[in-house]
């Protein structure tokens, strides 16, 4: 048994079960029921309504209470307020994070140990898929852990669809049916619907060997990231809340597989997480590490810095240099690069039908194309700067913009701006001029993208 094979539950456990309404979380609760005793647990149902499909959401709510109810047990619901402000490239990644917010609330507030989650041998071999898909290691061929951060259990994680649904039918156990499971705009629906089904007619086994992948995956990458915490603790020389110094001498003497591990246990010391590193910064900080040059830099995402200075490589947070000025007329759509701040804006124009579907981010601006007056410009931040911020009423300084969002001043430098031939447009990643916002009288968009 699953539960038993990875210690998910201690006799005496209240576990939190997550549960939507679908048949996972639904089966889910049945057998944690039907073991109850037998474990020695209490169960608290936990349900949150992400308010994306208003009707749906509110009749899975109705059915979860019910359900229950029924079984006496305790059920705590919530319904999130705005799932496009958290954080997230996507809108599953946005929902995710609320319902991880939620179910950590309601483990704090029942003094309940564990959150036991729905996901099953289907969602493992989808979720490895997309991995492999979107470029992966080892952690990412990995997949969901059984258990993680020793408090989020997956009791299904060893059991298929196929079987779940096989259950529910032979008791008899009504559940609910999300109807955006079909839409084949989320990647991992178009996986599901499409690819594994594919994939199914070459390997019948499919879904049974990317779930032993993940598990010799998740193995292999435990005891390298054991070592590579072994090989961080060696190499490092100094270390602070936003600053880790290593040893070059015995950096560059370690293994090419173990570099690069301690380059990411590094970053996450550093920064908090591993959030837009990919293995092409990876690369380049190993690159800086092993260049002639006595002192070099490299500029990271999200304000981190690799600098190599004689035989130390150090990670750095907030401690860029302010650039220069710069500016540059763009004149078409397309994707322009901003080297003094190494980042990247691209600009183009989209029907009113794929800016209804699409997902709002920091990074992101919708414009009214028929108010811009071309040609457009990127620059950086000037004294002086004024616009009329999308919220508020009349002019306000960039500065001020800038003092309310709490950007320190010398990343101030480093968020482009764009305008066109008379105000500024966007603030980047902070907030449109609300002249050039889209109305129900807009007819061309312009998307913006800063990365």
């Amino acid at each position: 048994m699953t539960i038993l094979e990875h210690r998910m539950i201690n006799s005496g456990d209240r576990v939190v079960v997550a549960v939507s309404g679908g048949p996972d979380s639904v089966c889910l609760l049945k057998i944690l029921l039907q073991l109850q005793k037998w474990l020695n647990i209490n169960l608290v149902v936990a349900h949150l309504d992400h308010g994306l499909r208003p009707q749906e959401d509110e009749k899975e709510t109705e059915f979860v209470v019910s359900l229950a109810r029924r079984l006496n047990l305790t059920v705590a619901c919530d319904k999130a307020n705005n799932v496009t402000e958290a954080h997230g490239t996507s809108i599953e990644e946005k929902a995710r994070e609320i319902r991880y917010k939620f179910l950590e609330k309601i483990l704090d507030e029942h003094g309940a140990q564990k959150v036991a989650l729905g996901h099953n041998m289907n969602d493992q071999a989808e979720t490895v898929l997309m991995h492999l898909l979107r470029g992966t290691g080892v952690t990412g061929l990995s997949g969901m852990p059984p258990v993680r951060e020793e408090r989020f259990i997956r009791p299904l994680i060893n059991i298929s669809r196929d079987e779940i649904n096989s259950y529910l039918r032979q008791k008899d156990i009504p559940f609910m049916v999300d109807s955006s499971n079909l839409e084949k705009r989320y990647l991992r629906n178009k996986v599901r619907l499409e690819l594994i089904p594919s994939l199914i007619n070459y390997q019948p086994r499919l879904i049974e060997h990317l779930g032993e992948l993940a598990f010799i995956c998740r193995q292999e990458n435990q005891f390298m990231e054991e070592e590579a915490n072994k090989g961080l603790q060696m190499v490092t020389l100094d270390s602070s809340d936003h600053s880790l110094d290593l040893s070059l001498t015995i950096f560059k003497n370690l293994s090419a597989a173990l570099q690069y591990r301690i380059i990411r246990q590094a970053i996450t010391r550093v920064k908090g997480n591993l959030r837009r590193i990919d293995i092409k910064h990876i690369k380049a900080i190993i690159d800086l590490a092993n260049n002639v040059k006595p002192q070099i830099k490299i500029n990271l995402p999200e304000n981190l810095m690799a600098i190599k200075i004689y035989e130390r490589l150090r990670f750095s947070l907030g401690t860029g240099t302010e650039p220069g000025d710069f500016s540059y007329l763009i004149k078409n759509s397309g994707r322009f690069e901003i080297p003094e701040i190494n980042q990247t804006i691209s600009l183009e124009q989209i029907s009113i039908k794929d800016f209804m579907l699409s997902s709002p981010s920091p990074h992101e601006a919708f414009l009214d194309l028929d108010r811009l007056q071309g040609p457009l410009r990127v620059r950086n931040f000037r004294a002086g700067d004024k616009f009329m911020p999308l919220g508020l009423n009349g002019s306000k300084k960039v500065k001020d913009i800038f003092i309310d969002n709490k950007i320190p001043s010398e990343q101030r430098k480093r968020i482009p701006i764009l305008e066109d031939h008379k105000d500024i447009v966007w603030v980047c990643g902070i907030r449109i001029d609300r002249r050039y916002r889209v109305t129900e009288k807009t007819e061309r968009i312009l998307r913006c993208n800063i990365e």
